[in-house]
């Protein structure tokens, strides 16, 4: 759902009565619109699975990472998110390099435009049974979809297929097989 109309002061006061550790609904805001989101249980084993991918190439390329997962970001007057999934890398900062959002519906708010004002190098959007990526420019004015910049090394296909495979046994085999595959 979207409510248009809502204030900066607004959006912050209804985050703070719903709480700080809730686990829904979640909250975007851009520009007095506010989204509110809840997930489905699709939605959360997506989630999960490239997250664990993740976690797998991480560990296998020795990259520094911290988990941000879904904490909240803001931006006085122009933004807020609270992403599916979100990374730093070598260093902790205020907001991720790296965010991961599911979207198993269409509509909402635009979520590229968020993260554009938060300036994240990357966002991985999962639709339509594949993961899109894309690459902020350089001049900070949107986002070109490719191959990631952070992660260049990381089997997509491999991690696609993870995503699709029924068994978490098999899909996290089948990924570590491709990662030691690529060396």
């Amino acid at each position: 759902m979207v409510f248009g109309g809502i204030g900066w002061e607004g959006y912050l006061a209804f985050d703070e009565a719903l709480g700080h550790d809730r686990p829904g609904p979640r909250l975007y805001y851009l520009d007095g619109d506010l989204e509110l989101m809840s997930t489905s249980e699709e939605h959360e084993r997506i989630k999960r699975r490239i997250a664990t991918c993740l976690d797998l190439y991480f560990n296998e390329q020795e990259i520094e990472d911290f988990a941000h997962g879904e904490a909240t970001m803001r931006l006085t007057e122009k933004g807020g998110a609270e992403p599916d999934e979100s990374w730093c890398f070598e260093v902790n900062k205020k907001f991720p390099d790296l965010v991961l959002e599911i979207a198993l519906t269409s509509g909402g708010l635009p979520k590229l435009e968020i993260y554009r004002r938060f300036a994240v190098p990357e966002v991985w959007i999962w639709r339509r049974g594949r993961l899109e990526i894309h690459c902020l420019r350089a001049d900070g004015s949107g986002y070109d979809a490719g191959k990631s910049r952070l992660l260049a090394n990381l089997p997509i296909m491999a991690l696609e297929a993870a995503v699709r495979e029924t068994s978490a046994v098999r899909a996290r085999r089948n990924f570590i097989a491709a990662l030691t595959a690529e060396e």
